[in-house]
């Protein structure tokens, strides 16, 4: 999926966000929650992500983290990426970061 922005706006990086829960969706949910939080800051929304990328330390858990996405994100689904990775901060399944922008 390419996701293609153009105009006069602001691109926004958020950091990578982990959660805490004892499920993959619960920690999903909360990173995402964290995500919606520093776009409402900087003016924006979750409608306005173009970009995700998610770490997961198994990836057998995608198919809940997907479904989160899915939820979370809608019709506007961003430009993502997941890679499973040995393990993250805290003892978190999955960490979140994400790219918007914030048309002006």
């Amino acid at each position: 999926k390419a996701v293609v922005v153009s105009g006069p706006g602001r691109t926004v990086y958020v950091s990578g966000t982990i959660a805490r829960g004892a499920s993959m969706a619960e920690q999903a949910n909360g990173c995402i929650d964290q995500i919606e939080a520093a776009l409402r800051a900087a003016g924006g929304s979750l409608e306005h992500v173009v970009r995700i990328t998610a770490w997961l330390t198994s990836l057998e858990a995608y198919g809940d983290y997907n479904r989160v996405r899915g939820e979370r994100f809608g019709g506007n689904l961003p430009a993502s990426a997941a890679v499973q990775v040995a393990g993250l901060l805290q003892g978190a399944l999955i960490e979140i970061d994400a790219i918007a922008f914030i048309p002006d």
